[in-house]
């Protein structure tokens, strides 16, 4: 890599993202090398070259897509668009828009001509936005990150790198670089092969690939096209955070910083019987290991049991206790006065996430997503210790690093032939969970026993409930299960995260995710609820991080 460019980055690493970012305006594939390169020599991370790259490709096809805007409101040009050559034109645009933007993102020479018509022809301003957002983050992620494995193993100078991938977008290289677009995809997919993924009252479940396509982008690239639709819902709704009321006695409406104790304890009368046993705990500093044994048995909940922050987020601070001299230590690691949940721990390995969704004024409503969540896990083989299993199973050793962390004291354990070792206690695949696309079985007595649950709770109309099972048989017929915690308006359906998902279906569930919370939100500000202000929410999101960084570690 040029001295020079690491200089730059020490010295104004603003400075080089926006010019990485005015690069794109000229050559995309270029400054995507170029990003690449930068992350190679360990200047910057991914996803702040990812972001940089995005943004500048967006801003560009928004200026081209502007320019045809422009243009039409020049006279004489504007006599020819209004003609209905013009007119028929634009219909079939619109029909074909995302097979036309897909096209154009990938085909040298086509991509200013058909913005610019899109602009000319003035197709919806929205959906150009959403559409030329995902195609170009999804073109830097995969781009992004091939060419910094490539620059990584195979120490490419980047003098050749934009010099190379433009000639691997012509005609003469296209079928070098199909080769490397294959060996790129498959790199992403994880290996080749058929894994098989078995749990007690689980489905057994066979996969090609065990890392869903969609985990491997970074973060921040990955959601740019969520945060545009958001932005254009905002628009049309005339609000930015009206998904505050989507469930309007739920703090924020369970978008960020809500109580979580107080979403559970908002499950009333009958259904409670589906409520783990939880209560709330207060760090004030007066607490005796004596008097926490009393207070717990006093709830109906024992040793083991699960502790965790009143306010949390993917599992942050998420700990399985054994005995009153570890729960104290846990809570006299909480900041001063910070609220926390105790809950029974619940040995059942059937995991799910219900993504429940009723429309103010419906008697019932619908269940939009189910998910199974397999625990972080290996088995034993009778040969091979804790940390060589951890390597050979392909999803642990996706956050391998993490896993080992965690598990320092126990890499030499030889686990038996057949014993499954639990690596985490929560499911999330933050740290390693894998998600199972789980719509299949869901059954009409499922969602009769989530209506009645959720029409015990006062205006509650869109969120997640994380639920524990007993069997798969018991579950659809609405039994045999117990609720550990509700999310509102911040939940996702993590079915997207299944591996055997085309990242098509992710986006397209995601964006009706996001319409549908926003629909339930409007509903409910024409029911006299107003949403807050900016201001206020940042207030909240504020308060989350301040909190999540003090936190004890999961186990």
């Amino acid at each position: 890599m040029p001295t020079f460019v690491s200089a730059l980055t020490l010295h104004s690493p603003l400075l080089l993202l926006l010019g990485l970012a005015a690069l794109t305006i000229f050559h995309e594939d270029v400054a995507i090398a170029a990003g690449a390169g930068i992350v190679t020599a360990g200047s910057m991370t991914v996803s702040t070259v990812a972001l940089a790259l995005v943004a500048g490709i967006i801003g560009g096809d928004i200026l081209i897509y502007g320019l045809g805007r422009l243009a039409d409101d020049v006279p004489w040009i504007r006599r020819r668009t209004d003609s209905p050559l013009f007119k028929r034109c634009r219909a079939t645009l619109e029909r074909n828009l995302v097979s036309a933007l897909l096209v154009c993102r990938v085909v040298p020479g086509m991509l200013f001509p058909t913005y610019l018509a899109c602009g000319l022809t003035r197709v919806r301003f929205g959906r150009f936005a959403i559409i030329t957002a995902t195609t170009a983050t999804l073109h830097v992620a995969i781009v992004l990150v091939s060419l910094t494995t490539l620059f990584t193993a195979q120490a490419v100078d980047l003098r050749w790198a934009g010099i190379t991938l433009v000639l691997a977008r012509t005609r003469t290289a296209s079928a070098a670089a199909a080769s490397l677009w294959r060996s790129t995809l498959g790199s992403l997919r994880g290996a080749p092969g058929m894994t098989v993924v078995s749990l007690p009252g689980m489905p057994e479940i066979r996969l090609s690939r065990t890392v869903a396509l969609a985990e491997r982008i970074p973060t921040l690239p990955f959601y740019v096209p969520l945060v545009v639709q958001w932005l254009y819902l905002g628009w049309r709704h005339g609000s930015l955070t009206l998904p505050t009321i989507a469930n309007p006695m739920i703090e924020a409406g369970g978008l960020l910083g809500e109580s979580k104790i107080n979403c559970l304890d908002q499950v009333g009368g009958e259904a409670r019987r589906w409520v783990a046993a939880s209560t709330a705990i207060v760090n004030d500093g007066s607490w005796t290991e004596t008097r926490l044994e009393t207070f717990a048995a006093g709830h109906g909940i024992d040793f083991p049991m699960v502790v965790k922050p009143d306010i949390g987020w993917r599992g942050f601070g998420v700990r399985l206790v054994d005995n009153t001299s570890e729960l104290l230590c846990y809570l006299r690691r909480l900041p001063a006065d910070c609220g926390a949940i105790l809950q029974a721990y619940l040995p059942s390995a059937g995991e799910a996430g219900v993504f429940y969704v009723r429309r103010p004024g419906e008697a019932s409503g619908f269940i939009f997503s189910m998910t199974f969540r397999y625990f972080p896990h290996v088995v034993g083989d009778g040969r091979s210790t804790l940390g060589d299993l951890i390597a050979q199973t392909p999803r642990a050793a996706w956050k391998g690093e993490l896993h080992r962390a965690a598990l320092a004291g126990r890499l030499d354990e030889m686990p038996a032939p057949g014993e499954v070792v639990r690596l985490a206690l929560v499911g999330s695949n933050r740290v390693g969970g894998l998600y199972i696309d789980a719509r299949p079985y869901v059954t009409a007595a499922l969602i009769r026993r989530f209506d009645e649950i959720a029409a015990s709770m006062p205006n509650f109309h869109f969120g997640r409930f994380d639920i524990r099972f007993d069997t798969l048989e018991l579950l659809q017929a609405g039994e045999g299960f117990r609720i550990v915690e509700v999310n509102g308006a911040g939940a996702e359906a993590i079915h997207v995260w299944d591996p055997s998902l085309p990242l098509k279906t992710v986006y397209r569930d995601l964006f009706e995710q996001q319409c549908l919370m926003f629909e339930v939100a409007a509903a409910n500000r024409a029911r006299g609820f107003r949403p807050l202000s900016p201001m206020e929410l940042v207030g909240y999101q504020r308060r989350q991080q301040r909190l999540m960084a003090t936190y004890p570690p999961s186990n």
